[in-house]
């Protein structure tokens, strides 16, 4: 599991490169995803839950709910809509947080009416995407900030 996790990582990190040509860029958004995926496994080990085959998907949806996010704030930082990169920050962030309670809202009733395997999933869904929103996101635009610097 480790060693396909490292491919991903890889295969997540060329692909960025190829799209944006910015190895600064590729490692925040490969060390984001490391981190996001850290928090949630320490917080899922705060709540004693045990991690099935389902928990583990709603994890990898969570990373990649995650490096869809990152794609839209680096896209909107690079744009050149405004001059104003505060704002196109802004902008970014209100389309992640939308999407944040898209996924929030869908979660909950798989939580409470689902077995025991559609339950797990969406624990560790919510916990990745709040995470995301909580931590890593605001932590990316302050990179992707101090890089653009």
């Amino acid at each position: 599991i480790i060693l396909l996790g490292l491919i991903v990582f890889f295969m997540v990190l060329t692909l960025i490169f190829i799209k944006y040509r910015n190895i600064k860029i590729s490692l925040s958004v490969v060390l984001t995803m490391f981190s996001e995926a850290f928090i949630t496994l320490g917080i899922a080990t705060l709540i004693s839950w045990n991690l099935d085959a389902p928990s583990i998907a709603g994890i990898i949806a969570g990373i990649g709910t995650g490096v869809n996010d990152q794609i839209v704030i680096i896209d909107e930082s690079v744009s050149k809509e405004s001059s104003n990169l505060k704002a196109r920050i802004k902008r970014a962030f209100f389309i992640i947080v939308g999407a944040f309670f898209t996924i929030f809202a869908a979660m909950i009733p798989l939580f409470w009416a689902g077995a025991g395997l559609l339950r797990g999933f969406a624990l560790t869904t919510i916990l990745g995407v709040s995470v995301g929103i909580l931590i890593t996101r605001p932590a990316f635009m302050e990179i992707l900030k101090r890089l653009q610097d």
